[in-house]
């Protein structure tokens, strides 16, 4: 246990998730590092998943348990930082889990280089069985603010994600997610990055992603065209601080219509409001000196066929 002993506040949102909820559950409260705020805030669900966080609270005093009306993602984790009261705040999804050490080696790792926010890789696993890891091609970096907008808008390691982080409290001051918004983190990371002075990026695959046939990238509602509205803002207040980076920003705001591009039905009517965003900005690929092969290479079978654009997608995946 670390000399001063602070207290991690662990937010865990909760909505129909009865199948997994005794693994995540499990993953967390086994943690090494003990000195736990463990916040689980059901949000409504149907299902026996109240009955199953009301168990495990009785077990573990270290458990803070929320019943709510459905507020969705965004709600249940604006209702988890308001009562949380822990030196540093993490957040896992309930149908995910975390390695035992991840809590006990990001603090350590937070406090050998004095930073305010750790970021872990993660491995994903499929309904098929299959898993994909995406730490191996990157190695342990110490950012400034700047560089760590750089690599988080550009995905190299340091992802967009509110998971996979531990967050000094207050970088999370004033920071709250987009409620009723999809792609939620989208509008609410970078902003704790706007907060850091120091990040820290390591390549250990402390966090596991589930995909199941109910996650949301399975399927396509209209509401996923929040990821754009939301790249958007976030790319125009990035580029108001660090103008710099606005090569950066450019590329992503390009990625964020690729990805609702390769899931849209081709007879959707917004195909032709995404590609002609992509014709009148095709310079932010074409002449940007950031923008990778395969972003050109997509741009390219975007604007010819978007079923080729989009059957290149599952190819590649």
């Amino acid at each position: 246990m670390k000399k001063n002993n602070p207290t991690i506040s662990v937010i865990v949102p909760v909505y129909n998730a009865e199948k997994y909820l005794k693994t995540c559950l499990n993953s967390i409260v086994n943690q090494t590092y003990p000195n736990l705020e463990i916040i689980c805030v059901n949000d409504g669900s149907p299902d026996n998943s109240l009955e199953i966080l009301k168990s495990y609270s009785k077990k573990d005093s270290r458990i803070k348990l929320i019943n709510q009306k459905n507020q969705g993602l965004s709600g249940a984790r604006n209702s988890g930082l308001k009562i949380a009261t822990g030196d540093f705040i993490t957040f896992v999804d309930s149908d995910d889990e975390i390695n035992l050490k991840m809590l006990e080696e990001m603090l350590n790792i937070l406090e050998n280089t004095h930073a305010d926010i750790a970021t872990c890789s993660f491995k994903e696993t499929f309904p098929n069985g299959k898993t994909k890891s995406f730490g191996k091609n990157y190695s342990k970096k110490v950012y400034d603010t700047e560089n760590a907008l750089r690599a988080m808008l550009k995905e190299t390691g340091f992802n967009v994600t509110a998971t996979m982080k531990l967050f000094s409290k207050n970088t999370l001051k004033n920071v709250k997610f987009p409620v009723g918004k999809l792609h939620e983190d989208v509008g609410t990371t970078y902003k704790a990055i706007l907060n850091a002075k120091k990040l820290v990026f390591v390549p250990n695959d402390y966090y596991i992603y589930h995909h199941h046939q109910s996650s949301i990238i399975y399927n396509f509602n209209d509401q996923k065209f929040d990821l754009i509205k939301l790249t958007d803002q976030m790319c125009d207040d990035i580029d108001s601080k660090y103008p710099d980076l606005i090569n950066a920003t450019n590329e992503r705001r390009i990625r964020a219509r690729f990805s609702i591009l390769r899931q849209i039905p081709p007879s959707h009517p917004q195909v032709k409001t995404i590609l002609k965003y992509l014709k009148e900005h095709r310079d932010y690929i074409t002449k940007n000196p950031e923008a990778t092969t395969a972003d050109k290479i997509a741009l390219t079978l975007a604007l010819t066929n978007v079923k080729l654009f989009q059957f290149a997608y599952k190819l590649k995946s």
